[in-house]
């Protein structure tokens, strides 16, 4: 990736250069698990409602049904007052969500990126007429940086942003595959543990049929710079360069396959196509492929779990289980309420239960099972950036207006303000995260799939370490 880009360096910085000392550009990348928190916690930095322009296609982001969970857009207007170190400029918010690790690679190695510009205006399907290429200034982490090729060091740094509920999820299928995929009512930690190495888990692992040991449930995997992955992986001992098995439903021809071609599928829909071994890997300039077989996103193995819902594709076949954030899990199901979401080991992420696919989508979710301990499968959010971003390629923000969440008035001091830090009550940190989702907690633009700071009564360690109280 960072070779490929390199020659495009001199361009991005030509660009940032030109640019008037009134627009101050911040250019967000990482987890595709957060890209919805993080969207709508952007739009709140702004006074206004922001102007957005969405990437296209071809850069990421989605030719229509753009919002929340679009990975790639631009955001533009007057920032709020609480961000006094940008007072007087105009602030446009770029965002490129590439997946975690992929995305720390980006900040620490400087590597420029192709970002849905403004300037150009808009196209009449929302998406950016123009697209400026630059370094990302920061980059969401679902886990630390710690258990990555990337860790910080030198002039990068991370904070702690919120925390993210995973879950396991069923797909979709018709048919005979509708009737196999009665029977997986949960996943045990024995279960995801044996599956992970091979890729696929025989059904009477849930039977005990000896008749189904030739049946399998498969794991759809994301590729290798997942952060979502790595804290799947964490859960179950499992080090980031220990083999997964990767295996694509073909849903076309109604196949599972094992990819043989480092590459993308042959078309630009979410769905796989053998012997390709890259979903939707075609999009953001390819980067994807450097990262090995898998899904690309989050979003497309919610869509690959999903394609039950769509009578024009083969789904008889299509018996999988994945682990997924509560963000793109939530649409497994045409109700758009976890319908598929499964307890592991026995136990739901929500106080609900098993009646969190029977609320309305209006609903908010008690984490107590997570807060307290019960409930493994979660991870700390992380924002890893520049302590610096003048010493970083391209940045237009200064080292005083970039901040960190210690510092009030900086974009980190309001963007990933905290309680913990400021004390008071998560209602006088507008403009933050913790305050987005603050909201989704009492029922605003909810229901609420992160969990602020404050709340948890529990810790970890490592990624997947042992729980242990405050």
């Amino acid at each position: 990736m960072k070779n490929k880009h390199l020659l495009t360096l001199a361009v991005g910085l030509l660009g940032a250069s030109a640019l008037m000392a009134s627009d101050v550009h911040v250019y967000l990348t990482g987890s595709t698990a957060f890209r919805a928190n993080a969207y709508n916690a952007a739009k709140n930095l702004f006074s206004n409602t922001p102007a957005i322009y969405y990437g296209d296609a071809n850069h990421g982001g989605a030719n229509s049904g753009q919002g929340s969970s679009t990975a790639a857009w631009v955001m533009v207007g007057t920032p709020i007052t609480n961000i006094t170190a940008l007072a007087g400029n105009t602030l446009h918010i770029h965002g490129l969500f590439t997946g975690s690790i992929q995305g720390i690679e980006s900040v620490e190695l400087q590597q420029p990126l192709v970002w849905a510009d403004d300037a150009q205006g808009v196209n009449g399907n929302g998406t950016a007429v123009g697209y400026v290429t630059n370094v990302p200034t920061l980059a969401f982490d679902d886990c630390s940086s710690k258990v990555t090729t990337y860790p910080v060091s030198g002039n990068y740094d991370e904070e702690p942003v919120a925390v993210i509920p995973f879950a396991f999820y069923k797909s979709i299928a018709s048919g005979a595959g509708a009737n196999i995929m009665t029977n997986i009512t949960g996943v045990s930690w024995e279960q995801a543990e044996y599956g992970i190495p091979k890729g696929r888990i025989p059904l009477s692992a849930w039977t005990y049929k000896s008749a189904d040991t030739n049946i399998f449930i498969y794991m759809l995997q994301r590729t290798q710079d997942s952060g979502t992955r790595r804290a799947e992986l964490g859960c179950l001992y499992y080090q980031y360069n220990d083999p997964v098995g990767c295996y694509l439903f073909d849903s076309v021809n109604g196949v599972w396959y094992l990819p043989s071609v480092l590459n993308g599928t042959a078309n630009a829909t979410p769905y796989a196509t053998a012997p390709y071994g890259v979903v939707n890997g075609g999009t953001v300039n390819s980067a994807n492929y450097n990262w090995g077989y898998g899904y690309v996103g989050g979003g497309d193995i919610a869509k690959a779990l999903n394609i039950g819902a769509n009578t024009s594709v083969s789904t008889v076949s299509n018996t999988a289980i994945a682990y997924l954030s509560l963000s793109d899990g939530k649409g497994i199901s045409l109700s758009m309420n976890w319908t598929n979401l499964l307890p592991f080991n026995g136990i739901y992420p929500t106080v609900a239960g098993a009646a969190i696919s029977g609320q309305p989508s209006s609903n908010t979710n008690d984490f107590s099972p997570i807060t307290q301990g019960y409930y493994p499968l979660w991870s700390q959010i992380v924002i890893v950036f520049p302590i610096k971003p003048s010493l970083q390629a391209g940045q237009t923000i200064g080292d005083s207006q970039l901040g960190s969440q210690s510092v009030a008035g900086t974009f980190l001091g309001v963007f990933n303000a905290q309680t913990t830090i400021t004390g008071g009550s998560p209602t006088n940190n507008v403009g933050s995260i913790e305050n987005e989702i603050y909201k989704t907690e009492n029922g605003v633009n909810g229901p609420n799939t992160a969990i602020r700071l404050i709340s948890m009564k529990s810790n970890r360690q490592s990624v997947g370490g042992t729980i242990s109280p405050f």
